[in-house]
């Protein structure tokens, strides 16, 4: 299964970005666990991003493929990102439909966040999507007025929600910050109380600024560098995402050290 969690940042300027940030472990019971799952995307054409929980083959197979679709198309600047997620659904429910029935876990949840149009400034949407082999149900989510999760999913929720809840005291400085979601969102997959959610996160994030898209960020630890789950190695130079480490600062994927000038953060509560 899956932890999954949607937040914003806000800062005195109002909406300034959106992440999505999962796991990497898919587990199959007494079959074993992988914990170099994707399950996170962002699109290279539209500033949209994208996470699944529950049915991951199925999931990661038909949500890779409606994307290969949609950045394939040349009129992406002028839809909108509810017309984007009506596509993805399309294209997601038709082929779901035909999945062999025995291999499926029955239904998934995709949510789906970005900004309303590639060329806006701030105006960030969400959407939950529900599919199983009949139906589906699109749900328009209420983005919070502050730094503050905008959905929960997946087996680690509950475990999530009591690191959170912990977060909220009054002498927390974290508290109501984009870092602070993120320190509760390590701490519950970090502590390996839950066998089906792994250690590994992966992050993507759409920003304010008008005619970005949606990106991958790079994640910083225990001196190892992983994008998506997947580990980089030594020799392959990414430098044109933004990295982060487990405390959330701003980090040197070459050095693994917070980068030079960067914000100190403080640590997130054990």
């Amino acid at each position: 299964m899956t932890l999954l969690v949607a937040w914003t940042g806000i800062d005195s300027r109002g909406p300034a970005s959106v992440y999505l940030a999962a796991d990497s472990r898919v587990s199959w019971k007494q079959c074993g666990q992988f914990d170099h799952a994707i399950k996170t995307f962002a699109t290279t054409q539209f500033p949209a991003i994208i996470g699944y929980c529950g049915d991951s083959l199925a999931s990661l197979m038909l949500i890779s493929q409606a994307i290969a679709v949609i950045d394939s198309m040349h009129n992406y600047n002028k839809i909108r990102l509810e017309s984007f997620v009506d596509i993805l659904v399309r294209l997601i429910v038709r082929n779901y439909s035909t999945y062999p029935i025995k291999l499926s876990a029955g239904s998934f949840t995709v949510i789906v966040c970005g900004k309303n149009k590639i060329n806006s400034v701030g105006e960030f949407e969400c959407y939950k999507i529900t599919s199983t082999f009949n139906d589906f149900v699109k749900a328009t989510l209420q983005l919070p007025e502050k730094s503050w999760p905008i959905i929960i999913s997946g087996s680690g929720t509950s475990q999530f929600k009591k690191n959170y809840e912990k977060h909220q005291d009054e002498k927390n400085s974290n508290k109501s910050t984009s870092r602070d979601v993120f320190h509760a969102f390590y701490e519950t997959i970090s502590a390996g109380k839950n066998p089906e959610v792994g250690v590994i996160p992966q992050i993507t994030r759409v920003i304010r600024k008008p005619n970005t898209n949606g990106t991958h960020c790079g994640i910083v630890i225990n001196g190892q560098r992983y994008i998506a789950g997947q580990l980089v190695d030594r020799d392959i130079y990414p430098d044109n995402i933004q990295w982060f480490n487990e405390n959330f600062e701003i980090t040197n994927p070459h050095t693994k050290q917070r980068s030079l000038g960067a914000q100190p953060q403080p640590p997130f509560l054990c």
